[in-house]
């Protein structure tokens, strides 16, 4: 794919917009569709100035392998299978105010978008980019049919420790962003970049749109390199700001570099070794963690065993059994239990669920 065919298919309407594009949904409405199953064969009717129109049941603004809950009053995002994903919004539709699970950042590649972030109202014009932590709570306009929004998603485990050292620097934003990325701090920070004028920048992103929504296999690791030169651009411009929860810098500071180092060696470090290493107490160093995190430091190394046997349930053929032994768990059960409690499925239906998606 090269970038006129990519502007090409950013710009087509779906079918799914083509029956949006005269509609005016309400909230409770747009609210419905979102939690309804994707793949549900049910129609139903939406009403437009006293006239009726059918339309498909399915998500409106997200496809089938987003998955939202309500969580209060406010719509969570997940993501199932998939550690990376790219999408581009659905235009013609509002998005109500939510939150993710996981790593976020929206790229405006044309037009203009209204979006609210945690109560602050942002206009948003091509080139802007923003980054998003985990929870931070966020609507989006209805918008026009030249206004081009491209979401990134990624898990905790799509970013490995090394990946972060790269956008590791000796500035607060290059520590930002790789808090936000290792999802080091529980803080509702988010970043916002104006990067009109930056064509290295643009460049970078439809590099990384047509290995994404190309016919052939995507490499996994191409965009990932795509992504360091995307953020070592962004590290260098000077045209951004930094919305951030007052009294947390100095933690994620040294925070960042601990959750590396515990992605690292989570098979065999102990709270007093890794305490060692950055030569603190163990009793101090357990409260940084909980303090910014929000997480003990034995839940930190549970997680990121339990990322790593998701993985080799995905890319192995491993029996469940050893891949439990491999994380350091000789006890079946409590890999089960354990396992359940975070992905909510047991690690047979889980990677049935994987393989059911190719």
């Amino acid at each position: 794919m090269d970038y006129e065919e990519l502007d090409r298919m950013l710009f087509e309407l779906t079918e799914l917009e083509i029956k949006l594009k005269d509609n005016d949904l309400t909230d409770e409405i747009i609210k419905n569709r979102i939690l309804s199953p994707a793949l549900s064969e049910e129609r139903f009717s939406v009403q437009n100035n006293s006239r009726e129109a059918s339309t498909p049941s399915k998500a409106i603004t997200h496809p089938p392998i987003y998955h939202y809950t309500l969580e209060g009053d406010t719509l969570q995002l997940n993501v199932t299978g998939e550690i990376f994903t790219i999408s581009r919004h659905t235009r013609f539709v509002k998005m109500l105010k939510h939150t993710h699970n996981l790593f976020e950042m929206n790229y405006i590649y044309s037009g203009t978008f209204y979006q609210e972030i945690q109560g602050e109202r942002f206009e948003l014009k091509e080139g802007d980019l923003i980054i998003l932590n985990k929870n931070v709570e966020h609507s989006i306009d209805k918008s026009g049919e030249n206004d081009i929004l491209i979401n990134f998603l990624a898990k905790n485990e799509f970013f490995d420790s090394s990946f972060i050292y790269k956008i590791l620097g000796d500035n607060i934003l290059g520590k930002t962003i790789a808090s936000i990325i290792a999802d080091a701090s529980r803080e509702k920070n988010f970043l916002l970049f104006h990067t009109s004028n930056n064509w290295q920048i643009k460049q970078t992103i439809q590099n990384i749109l047509c290995e994404s929504f190309g016919s052939g296999y995507v490499n996994r690791e191409i965009i990932k390199s795509y992504l360091t030169i995307l953020f070592s651009k962004l590290l260098e411009s000077d045209r951004y700001k930094m919305f951030l929860d007052k009294g947390v810098r100095k933690s994620n500071i040294s925070v960042i570099e601990i959750i590396a180092f515990i992605n690292k060696h989570y098979q065999n470090t102990t709270l007093e070794q890794t305490a060692e290493h950055f030569r603190y107490s163990a009793a101090h160093l357990g409260r940084i963690i909980k303090n910014v995190t929000g997480k003990t430091f034995s839940t930190l190394v549970h997680e990121q065993k339990f990322t790593h046997a998701a993985l080799l349930l995905k890319l192995t053929n491993q029996t469940i059994e050893e891949i439990s032994k491999e994380i350091g768990y000789n006890n079946l059960s409590f890999f089960y239990r354990k396992f359940i409690s975070l992905y909510g499925v047991t690690p047979k239906e889980y990677r049935r669920l994987l393989h059911d998606e190719k």
